[in-house]
C-alpha cells in the first residue's frame, strides 16, 4: 500500500482541489487506516474483501461508505479523508501488489527490504518534488476532535501523527540515491491517479 507521505500528499492535493477548509481532519482521515498495525486490524481498517491467492482481493470502499453513510451525508471531512485513503490503496493493490509486486516479492525475499528502503528514499524525493512540506507540517501540527470508528480509534490516529511528521525529516543525500524496486515517475503517476479518482469520487458528495 502507499506510504504515509504518499497518502499525505494525495490528501493535501485533493483538499486543495476541492477547497476543503478543515484540511487537518481530512488529512488525519487519509492516514487513519494505517494507524493500526496487526494483520487483522489492518484487514478491518482497510475494508479488504476477497483473497490474494485467487487475485480477488480488493478494498471495499463502497462498503465503507454504506457503513458510515450518515457521516458521509453530513460531509464529515475525517470520513471523506478516510475514503480517499481507501480509494488510493485499491489503486495500489490492483496496480502494484496483485499485478506484479507480490509475485516478485514471493520470488525474491530480499525485495521486501528493498521496497521499504525505496519508500524511505521516496519520502524525501516526493516532498522535494511537491514542495509543500511546511504546509503539511502545519496541517498535522494540531489535533481536532475526530470520530472513534469501529476500525480505528482517535487515540490510534493521534499516536500515528508523530510518525507522519518524522517521515518529513530526511537527509539531502537521499535525493540522489537510486531506487531499486520502483521508479520515481511510477510513484508520481500513482499519486496523481489517486488524486484524480479521489476528486471524482468525493466532489459529488460536497454538493
Amino acid at each position: 500500500m502507499g506510504s504515509r507521505i504518499m497518502h499525505s500528499i494525495i490528501g493535501h492535493k485533493i483538499a486543495e482541489a476541492l477547497s476543503i477548509e478543515d484540511k487537518t481532519s481530512f488529512l488525519l482521515g487519509i492516514v487513519a487506516p494505517d494507524a493500526v498495525f496487526s494483520y487483522e486490524e489492518k484487514n478491518l481498517s482497510h475494508f479488504f474483501v476477497g483473497e490474494v491467492r485467487d487475485y480477488s482481493r480488493r478494498v471495499d470502499y463502497k462498503g465503507f461508505l454504506h457503513k458510515y453513510r450518515s457521516r458521509v451525508e453530513s460531509k464529515n471531512n475525517y470520513i471523506l479523508g478516510y475514503y480517499a485513503h481507501l480509494i488510493a490503496d485499491d489503486i495500489w493493490l490492483r496496480g502494484f501488489n496483485l499485478s506484479w509486486l507480490k509475485n516478485r516479492m514471493d520470488a525474491d525475499e530480499g525485495l521486501y527490504k528493498l521496497s521499504h528502503n525505496d519508500f524511505r528514499l521516496l519520502n524525501g524525493k516526493l516532498l522535494e518534488h511537491y514542495r509543500f512540506t511546511n504546509e503539511l507540517r502545519k496541517t498535522f501540527s494540531r489535533f481536532p476532535s475526530i470520530l472513534d470508528l469501529d476500525e480505528v480509534k482517535s487515540k490510534d490516529v493521534e499516536k500515528l501523527v508523530p510518525y507522519v511528521l518524522g517521515d518529513m525529516e530526511y537527509d539531502k543525500e537521499v535525493l540522489n540515491e537510486i531506487l531499486n524496486v520502483f521508479t520515481f515517475n511510477q510513484i508520481v503517476g500513482y499519486i496523481e491517479t489517486s488524486v484524480d479518482l479521489g476528486i471524482l469520487k468525493i466532489k459529488p458528495m460536497l454538493t
